[in-house]
Parts: structure tokens; C-alpha cells; sequence
């Protein structure tokens, strides 16, 4: 895929809830692009929209108007199922409350969505184990999620998102449960994976520690685009820290 090649465009989107009075514009016309290969954060203050827009972006919700492509797909022109499936073979998540399955293993949890595209169980393990031996999570693929630090359980959480090797990841506020030591670990780990499989990162977050890593910025106010901006080197790459 190009680095030069569009995964998403926004066209005056808009987001409303409810009705009448007490109806909440959370997003107000949004014009946006995200090109591939590039490492994204979505920032601004608790209800600027940015869990709002990211969940457009994923498909998870529709707008109430606008226009939105991702992955060349129109999405007002898909149904639930065609999202579900743009979704599940092509987006990878990592949510705020690593959304692991507590009953399985890391390595389960990682093979799960493997499991749901059709891959056959012995391409499963094998992708399972060798995303977590390059997360540092070997030594951990037969522990449930309580066994694990949360440094560890967003660890599982990225491998399950990378394992079926999407062409693009969001992240909603990956670092919000962390310390600092697994949150600057966790960022240079999702950025070698961008720079050396070529991922496309978009981060919804609020954390500096996230922006610092950041190529580009975009700073959302009251479900509006303020501004956009890019840094001409991206961020600087720190020493590897070992996430506990």
C-alpha cells in the first residue's frame, strides 16, 4: 500500500444525540484525512469528541451526516454486517479497558479475533505466539489477564490488534491505565511496529506522553477540528524500557 494513498476521509461529519432541546452536537462538520503509514494522536480536553470521531472511524457508529470513507469503502453505503466485516478483517482495536476476554489465555485472547476471520488453528497459534514473543510476552501466553500487570494486559491487548495484521490501528487512550515507565515502553513498542511493518497508528488521547511520539496532531474543541499539525521528523525514538 502507498504512503501516499488516503485510508480515510471525512467530509463535514456530524455526530448529534438525542433530539429537540436536549439534543448534543458532539461532532460539528469535521473535515479530515489520514494517509497510510502515518502516526497519528487525536487529542483535546474530555468532551472535545475524540472517542466520538475514532468511533466513526472505526465503524462502530454512523454519522447523522457528512461524508466518510475508510479503507475505500463508503460507509453510508454499508449495512451493519458489510461494517462488521470492514471491522473485523482490516481495523484493529486497542481500547482504554484492554477488552480482554478474562476466561482466556494472552495467547488466546490474541488468536480470538484470528479465530473469527476463518484463519485455521495452527496459523492461529503460530501468529499468536510469534506476536507475543516480539511483545516481550512469551514467557506469559498461558496466563489469564488477572495474572498479568496492565502493563502486560496492553501488551495483549496491541497483540490482538496487529496479530491479523490490519492496515490500520486506533487506539483509545492506550496509556490512560499506565505508569509512566509501561507508557513511554508501550509507545516506542506501537512505533517500532509502525515503522517497521508499516502500520497506520490513530491515537484518541490526552496524554502527553502519547503526543510526544506523535507525527501528527490533530486537536479537537467542542466536536471541531482547531488544528492540524505536523512534525516535520516525527517523534524521537527513546531506548526500549521493559514494561512490568
Amino acid at each position: 500500500m502507498s504512503e501516499s494513498e488516503i485510508l480515510i476521509s471525512a467530509e463535514k461529519l456530524v455526530r448529534e444525540f438525542g433530539h429537540g432541546a436536549t439534543m448534543v452536537r458532539a461532532l460539528r462538520g469535521i473535515d479530515l484525512q489520514i494517509h497510510s503509514g502515518e502516526f497519528v494522536a487525536l487529542v483535546g480536553p474530555s468532551g472535545s469528541g475524540k472517542t466520538t470521531l475514532l468511533n466513526q472511524l472505526g465503524a462502530l457508529d454512523q454519522p447523522s451526516s457528512g461524508e466518510l470513507t475508510v479503507l475505500g469503502k463508503n460507509l453510508n453505503q454499508l449495512n451493519k454486517t458489510q461494517r462488521s466485516e470492514l471491522r473485523l478483517h482490516r481495523i484493529g482495536f486497542v481500547f482504554q479497558a484492554y477488552n480482554l476476554v478474562p476466561v482466556l489465555t494472552a495467547r488466546e485472547n490474541v488468536e480470538f479475533v484470528l479465530e473469527l476471520q476463518g484463519v485455521d488453528a495452527t496459523e492461529r497459534r503460530k501468529r499468536a505466539i510469534e506476536v507475543l514473543d516480539e511483545l516481550g510476552l512469551g514467557k506469559d501466553a498461558d496466563r489469564r489477564p488477572e495474572e498479568l500487570s496492565g502493563g502486560e494486559q496492553q501488551r495483549v491487548a496491541v497483540a490482538r490488534a496487529v496479530a491479523s495484521r490490519p492496515k490500520l490501528i486506533l487506539a483509545d487512550e492506550p496509556t490512560a491505565n499506565l505508569d509512566t515507565e509501561n507508557a513511554e515502553a508501550l509507545m516506542t513498542m506501537m512505533r517500532r511496529l509502525h515503522d517497521e511493518q508499516k502500520m497506520t497508528f490513530l491515537f484518541a488521547t490526552h496524554d502527553p506522553r502519547v503526543m510526544r511520539h506523535a507525527e501528527r496532531i490533530i486537536t479537537l474543541q467542542d466536536g471541531s477540528v482547531l488544528s492540524d499539525e505536523a512534525k516535520e521528523h516525527g517523534a524521537e525514538h527513546h531506548t526500549d524500557l521493559e514494561l512490568t
